[in-house]
């Protein structure tokens, strides 16, 4: 149903666009073209007080733009409460991190071929004063557009690095440490610097450590980002892309892009059983990049039924909850106890 008042709001925006599609040309020649944006909230279903009509249009507007701008969007209360949480996460981001809140998790990645622990992917967890979980999929995000990422990301390579090192230098088994990186963090100018001076401090060598991407960090600047993952092969590090096939994939990245390991997205196993295209999907991914000349991980194997599959497609790493579910650093060095009790 359309919200009272909705027609003529509807009408102007309308008339305000269509104006908008011929591009104002400059006084030195160069032709501009504009988009317009609305946010529309109405009293009193939004507000009853006049600043707070305009700031819940104001939300909305901004929730519109996050759409793909050039559209209209009318006020609704989940935006409204999607706005106030992220706000919130928003300050307790700040203040976790002038506290390093934090704590990590790591998940073993196995040799499908021998179910061999291969190495452990770095994942960041976070408990609020309330005691609750804060997915990484909602904070991170924010984490992102407000520049918190990067002290936090700096916290993760420190930590999982420290970490590491005290697992091999007691077990001496030899892992790959998988680290996540996100654009934002990987676009300082000290990143690798930063990057080295931890590896330096706890005696790491970077031959032992996987700089993990996603697909999204491409899009934004992609020869940008090439060099700097170039420069990080170039002193030893492995680089993989982490989710393949879910974002803007395209095959000109694979082309281009200086990267050891292509990661399958969770959501390609969870059907790969039961839907012939994925199936399809799959294999051809597998099978086009190991002719590439990289690895392959399988991210989210649940079953014994993916895992076999997995293996008979040639698949050479597996991830998920059916060999190893993320666990603190503690499971993971009863782990390795119980590995090298064994040889």
């Amino acid at each position: 149903m359309i919200p009272c008042g909705a027609r003529s709001v509807e009408t102007i925006y309308q008339v305000i666009k269509e104006r908008l599609k011929k591009p104002f040309k400059l006084m030195d020649g160069q032709e501009v073209t504009m988009t317009v944006t609305v946010g529309v909230a109405e009293y009193p279903e939004a507000a009853v007080g006049t600043l707070e009509l305009i700031n819940s249009a104001e939300i909305v507007m901004f929730k519109a733009k996050s759409r793909g701008k050039d559209t209209i969007q009318y006020f609704d209360g989940a935006i409204l409460e999607e706005f106030l949480q992220t706000v919130t996460i928003q300050t307790k981001l700040k203040e976790v991190v002038f506290e390093q809140n934090f704590t990590m998790h790591f998940q073993p990645q196995y040799y499908t071929e021998d179910e061999r622990l291969r190495g452990v992917e770095a994942l960041i967890r976070w408990k609020d004063n309330k005691g609750d979980m804060i997915s990484p999929a909602v904070f991170i995000p924010i984490a992102e557009r407000n520049g918190t990422i990067v002290p936090i990301g700096n916290w993760v390579i420190e930590k999982s690095v420290q970490t590491y090192a005290e697992w091999r230098n007691k077990y001496h088994y030899p892992l790959i440490l998988s680290l996540n990186v996100s654009a934002v963090q990987c676009k300082q100018k000290d990143f690798i610097d930063i990057f080295l001076q931890i590896l330096r401090k706890y005696d790491v060598s970077p031959k032992e450590i996987e700089i993990e991407v996603t697909e999204t960090i491409l899009i934004e600047d992609f020869e940008h980002i090439s060099r700097r993952l170039d420069n990080l092969r170039k002193i030893g590090a492995r680089i993989s892309l982490d989710d393949f096939g879910t974002g803007f994939s395209s095959l000109s990245y694979l082309k281009g892009l200086p990267i050891d390991t292509l990661k399958i997205d969770k959501t390609f196993v969870d059907t790969l059983i039961t839907d012939i295209n994925t199936k399809i999907i799959t294999e051809s991914i597998i099978c086009m990049v190991k002719r590439l000349g990289y690895e392959t991980v399988a991210e989210g194997v649940e079953t014994e039924e993916q895992f076999q599959y997995l293996k008979e497609l040639g698949c050479d790493i597996i991830q998920g909850y059916y060999l190893g579910r993320p666990m603190p650093a503690g499971e993971i060095e009863n782990l390795l106890a119980d590995l090298t009790a064994k040889v």
